[in-house]
């Protein structure tokens, strides 16, 4: 009978702690629509239990699952891609110029571009040096012009012996005949010899972008600094926020993946289009260093904040396409005393996760996450959608997660120079759980009682 008793308690407390680490929230539906879409927020992925995001469920108000499917799942395996050299002419100058910052710029002739616009590169003199803001602005007709880039940094920098080149500009599937750079108010336009555009004749516009909050390193040394990324959150993007002007080090990106966890089983948008011309895009590679064990090089990349008299100039968002990250590591060549008398923050951009489910009666419906759910609650999105041929719109009727209000927390302090770690972040977990094998272990006292006397 004691074994008996055993194992109730042992299954108890293993449905407690399962409890502790689950979570659910209810959903707000905006329109009457059958199917509705659905992008979960960071908060979510960080306490899914699992990577591939198996475990979310979409309950009804019976608590019985709703059938749904992840929203990329059609997007196009392969894309064609082509860069060729585009015309670029002096636009005319308005009548009322009197200086350079007021002529008209640049026009480039789009007419021999295929397809979707995906990024436009820009070639200037090699000893070029000076920094030249400007718009980019699109038109079918050269009359009506809209602006696509409201404000674009053209640089080529020497400084402290490196130099820095910005002269590439995302297009992101733009569609049009000309492009026009206007000076900004202020700026001359750019000195250019040549222009070129990559393009796609098969183009599927890329996700929404989420962002983190900015990220403090959870331990430093005089070398390095490590950052703990939100779990289940994809590395696509890294944005820098140095914490002194002039300041500039080249630095090397190297990650660490979490134990266990294996590669996203749903696309994740791994066969974006970014992956197929990075190659290209990055000119010239760095070698690589030797990394520690458990740590594996990524990329180096130069990271400044300058303020020169030509204007203020910082790096640009790195992308980087890591995948499933546990920690990241910042290594700048030098030490991290070239980074300044603080490490710098980060934050983390990745794809959004969205789905798109059946809303089906009874309302009101809830999201559920974690705990001892089986995997494989998402179906393929053309069972889920029958009558939908594939490139179709989504449904427009969307959903959100009405997660419940976090108090402002104060910004995290300098880390200390030495080698300590994070204390666990998640404390009410903790709690829930100490909680729940408390009254497991007063269950089990009671049961335990009649059989003692006995």
């Amino acid at each position: 009978m004691r074994e008996t008793l055993r194992h109730h308690v042992a299954w108890l407390l293993a449905l407690g702690a399962a409890s502790a680490l689950a979570g659910e929230a209810p959903l707000e539906l905006k329109g009457p629509a059958t199917y509705h879409g659905l992008t979960l927020p960071l908060a979510v992925l960080a306490q899914t239990s699992r990577a591939d995001l198996s475990d979310i469920r979409v309950l009804d108000a019976r608590g019985d699952p709703v059938p749904y499917a992840w929203a990329d799942e059609d997007l196009p395996a392969t894309q064609e891609t082509r860069l060729q050299p585009v015309p670029f002419y002096r636009a005319p100058a308005a009548a009322s110029a009197v200086t350079a910052a007021q002529q008209g710029g640049w026009i480039i002739d789009l007419g021999s571009v295929k397809g979707a616009l995906l990024e436009l590169r820009l070639s200037v003199l090699p000893n070029m040096n000076g920094i030249y803001g400007f718009e980019i602005e699109s038109s079918n007709d050269l009359q009506r012009w809209q602006t696509h880039t409201p404000a674009a940094q053209l640089l080529s920098l020497q400084h402290q012996g490196q130099k820095l080149e910005h002269t590439d500009f995302e297009l992101n599937g733009l569609r049009t005949r000309y492009l026009r750079l206007r000076p900004s108010p202020g700026s001359a336009p750019p000195p250019l010899t040549g222009a070129h555009v990559l393009s796609s004749a098969r183009y599927q516009p890329p996700p929404a972008l989420q962002w983190s909050e900015p990220l403090a390193p959870v331990q430093c040394t005089a070398q390095f600094c490590d950052y703990r990324l939100p779990r289940h959150l994809p590395l696509e993007q890294l944005e820098w926020q140095l914490a002194t002007v002039n300041t500039l080090a080249p630095v090397d990106v190297l990650v660490q993946l979490a134990p266990g966890e294996p590669g996203p089983a749903r696309p994740m948008y791994r066969h974006r289009l970014r992956d197929h011309f990075k190659a290209a895009r990055h000119k010239t590679a760095a070698p690589v260093p030797d990394a520690p064990e458990s740590w594996s090089y990524l990329q180096r990349s130069t990271v400044y904040w300058l303020r020169l008299p030509e204007g203020e100039v910082r790096s640009p968002t790195l992308h980087l396409q890591a995948g499933q990250v546990q920690q990241l590591r910042v290594q700048p060549v030098g030490g991290m005393a070239q980074l300044g008398p603080r490490p710098p923050l980060l934050r983390v951009g990745a794809p959004a996760a969205s789905l798109v489910f059946l809303a089906r009666e009874p309302a009101p419906y809830r999201l559920a996450w974690g705990g001892e759910s089986s995997a494989g609650a998402a179906i393929p999105l053309a069972q889920l959608m029958p009558v939908r041929r594939a490139g179709e719109a989504l449904p427009v009727d969307t959903a959100s997660v009405q997660l419940a209000p976090v108090a402002p927390t104060a910004s995290a302090p300098t880390p200390p120079a030495s080698g300590t770690s994070e204390p666990s972040r998640k404390f009410w977990l903790w709690g829930a759980l100490l909680g729940a094998l408390a009254l497991m272990g007063f269950m089990a006292w009671s049961l335990l009682r009649p059989a003692k006397a006995a």
